[in-house]
C-alpha cells in the first residue's frame, strides 16, 4: 500500500489496532469502543522528558557509556534500545530521542566504541566495532539491573512485554539483527542474534544490501514488525548512492510486517537533526516532526498500547507504505 499527498492519511491500521470505533481525526476521540485514542502524537512528542548518564559493565570489564532517557512522571513503560550511527554519540540525538522519551518510553542509548566522543587513543578496527557494537545492543536490551535502580529512585521502571530495537545508520544494523536479521560474520557463518524480548524494530536510513555483510536474504528472516525511515536526498557519496538503496530491508522484510516513510528532500541526517548536528531548515525540520510522530504511532501499535496516538494527515512532502 502505497500513500502520497494530503488528503490519503492512513487509517486502517489504527482501526485494526482499535478495533471497530469511529474516529474523529480534528480531536483524535474514539466512539463506539471503551478504547481511547490519545488526541495527536505530536502532543505527547512535546511533553517533558529527563536524562541520566550511566555506564554499563560486561563480563570481561568493558565499560559502556549509556545515555538514559525517560518521561519525567512516575510510572512503567516500554523500553527502547537504540543505537546511533558511525562516529556519532548518543547525545546528537536528543532532538529524535527526547521526544520519544517524553511519549513514554524509556530509551537506553549505548555509546559505541567507534564514537568521536569515546576517546579512544587508537581507533577500533571494523572486526571490534562490529563485535561490540552486537554487544552493547545486546546489553541495553537485557542487562540493565544497575539502571533500572537509578530509574526507580525516580519512580520509573521498564515494562518487559514491550521493547522496541531503535537504529541510524550503521545502528539500524544493530536494531535489525536484535529483531532477527541475520548478517554474514567474519569466518562466514550467519549467527541468530535476535532477542526474542523484541516487538518492534525501527531504523532510520538503514544500510542497503551489504556485499559480504548483508544480502537480501539477510532481512527475510526479520522476526519483528519493521518501520524504515528514508528520503530522496538520503545518500553518502561512494558508500550510498542511491537513496532507495536504504529501502532494502522493507523491500525484502517478510511480506505482511513493514512499513516505510520517505521524505522528499530528506537526507541522512534529517539536515542536521541529529548525528551531524547543524541548523537544519524549515522543511527539514517539519518533516522530521512528522516523522516522529509515525514513528510513535507504529511503535504504540506495535506494543499493543492501550491507546494509539494520532499523527497528523499525510503532507505533500511524504510517502508512507506498506507491504
Amino acid at each position: 500500500m502505497r500513500l502520497r499527498g494530503k488528503n490519503r492519511f492512513l487509517i486502517l491500521p489504527i482501526l485494526l489496532a482499535l478495533g471497530a470505533c469511529s474516529i474523529n481525526p480534528a480531536d483524535g476521540v474514539s466512539s463506539g469502543s471503551g478504547l481511547a485514542v490519545s488526541p495527536s502524537c505530536a502532543s505527547q512528542l512535546a511533553g517533558p522528558y529527563a536524562l541520566i548518564e550511566a555506564t554499563i559493565t560486561t563480563d570481561t570489564g568493558r565499560e559502556i557509556p549509556v545515555t538514559v532517557l525517560h518521561p519525567e512522571n512516575s510510572g512503567t513503560y516500554p523500553l527502547i534500545a537504540f543505537s546511533h550511527g558511525a562516529f556519532a554519540a548518543p547525545d546528537r540525538y536528543l532532538k529524535m530521542l527526547g521526544p520519544l522519551a517524553a511519549a513514554g518510553h524509556v530509551v537506553v542509548a549505548p555509546m559505541h566504541i567507534d564514537s568521536e566522543e569515546f576517546g579512544r587513543a587508537e581507533p577500533a578496527g571494523p572486526d571490534e566495532v562490529w563485535r561490540t557494537r552486537n554487544e552493547d545492543m545486546r546489553l541495553a536490551l537485557g542487562e540493565l539491573t544497575a539502571i533500572e535502580g537509578s530509574l526507580a529512585q525516580n519512580g520509573i521502571a521498564l515494562d518487559r512485554t514491550k521493547v522496541i530495537a531503535m537504529g541510524h545508520s550503521y545502528g539500524a544494523l544493530m536494531a535489525q539483527l536484535a529483531g532477527g536479521a541475520r548478517a554474514i560474520e567474519g569466518d562466514g557463518s550467519t549467527p541468530d542474534r535476535r532477542d526474542p524480548a523484541v516487538d518492534a524494530v525501527v531504523v532510520w536510513s538503514p544500510p542497503g544490501v551489504l556485499p559480504g555483510r548483508m544480502t537480501p536474504e539477510s532481512w527475510s528472516t526479520l522476526a519483528t514488525p519493521s518501520f524504515t525511515i528514508t528520503g530522496t536526498a538520503d545518500v553518502l557519496p561512494g558508500f550510498i548512492d542511491n537513496w532507495e538503496d536504504h529501502k532494502a530491508s522493507f523491500e525484502y522484510a517478510p511480506v505482511g510486517t513493514a512499513e516505510l516513510w520517505v521524505g522528499q528532500g530528506v537526507d541522512h541526517y534529517f539536515g542536521g537533526m541529529f548525528g551531524r548536528e547543524k541548523p537544519a531548515d524549515e522543511a527539514s525540520n517539519e518533516l522530521f516532526q512528522l516523522a516522529l510522530e509515525r514513528t510513535l504511532a507504529f511503535m504504540q501499535r506495535k506494543t499493543a498500547a492501550r491507546a494509539v496516538c494520532l499523527p497528523q494527515k499525510l503532507s505533500d512532502g511524504e510517502v508512507y507504505e506498506t507491504r
